[in-house]
């Protein structure tokens, strides 16, 4: 039996169709030259070898610096701390504070402080220490001694100038200060010879400015005084008071007690060092 096209019933009849596509032939690549393929062998090595390297002359450069810095550290020298202020003050000034010391035949001698205010070793004072002695004997603080007379005296400002005959080899000239800088509450240091202890050192405030005080001796009051509560006793009139900056702003003169006793209660009093210096004619610095 012959089937007809018709009588398929699905599909259709495979005609001749395309003749299937050869295959694709690569190119023929032409091999590298040999230096090429010999630079690829040994390049990735080479990099490595560089990089470790690199790497090792940085962590030595890191290690040398270290070292450097920590030899550099060690050499610097321990710097001095800062001194606290009233021991920089005293350093400042005790080399131009001197004992003064005045007899009389048949009395008990006076004692007292000064300090050193210009090269020839002239020295401010306080007059009552002085006054009417027929001997000042002055002690310098490199422990030499000489012999004085008085130059000058302010009478009215309880003020005497002394001339030492034989100065010490190193003259120490305090550096007078400007006491119109001082207020209520500034720093203030004393430095004399309290009940014959030489060189000693107080420390407090200013407690007042354009002050007034009584003494002995004098017809009329002392005024213009800087008033402090620097411990003052005995042996300290005469020296000077001194503000923050290592600068002399006073003569200390006097204390206040209301007992009546030459002891300190809190109050002590100075003549400004510009009405001191009066007697030498010198300005302040």
């Amino acid at each position: 039996m012959t089937f007809s096209r018709s009588d398929r019933p699905y599909g259709s009849f495979p005609g001749p169709g395309k003749p299937a596509p050869a295959p694709e032939v690569p190119p023929i690549v032409p091999p590298l030259p040999l230096r090429v393929r010999i630079w690829r062998r040994v390049a990735a090595p080479l990099a490595l070898a560089a990089m470790l390297v690199l790497s090792w002359q940085l962590v030595d450069a890191v290690k040398t610096g270290a070292i450097t810095s920590l030899e550099s550290a060690q050499e610097q020298p321990t710097p001095a701390p800062t001194p606290p202020l009233a021991a920089a003050v005293y350093a400042q000034v005790a080399p131009s504070v001197v004992q003064v010391t005045g007899t009389t035949s048949g009395s008990e001698p006076s004692s007292g402080a000064g300090v050193i205010v210009d090269e020839q070793g002239d020295i401010l004072t306080s007059l009552h220490i002085v006054n009417g002695t027929t001997r000042i004997t002055v002690r310098f603080a490199d422990g030499t001694e000489s012999r004085a007379e008085i130059i000058g005296t302010l009478p009215d400002k309880d003020i005497a100038v002394l001339h030492p005959q034989t100065p010490p080899a190193k003259v120490v000239v305090a550096t007078m200060g400007d006491p119109s800088r001082l207020a209520i509450g500034s720093p203030a240091f004393v430095i004399g010879h309290p009940f014959g202890l030489t060189s000693s050192l107080s420390a407090g405030v200013v407690s007042g400015l354009d002050r007034s005080m009584t003494a002995p001796g004098l017809a009329k009051p002392l005024t213009g005084l800087i008033q402090f509560d620097a411990a003052v006793n005995p042996g300290n009139s005469g020296g000077p008071l001194v503000d923050a900056n290592g600068e002399v702003v006073g003569i200390v003169t006097g204390l206040v007690n209301p007992a009546g006793q030459r002891v300190f209660s809190g109050v002590g009093f100075a003549i400004t060092i510009d009405q001191a210096a009066g007697a030498l004619g010198l300005p302040p610095d």
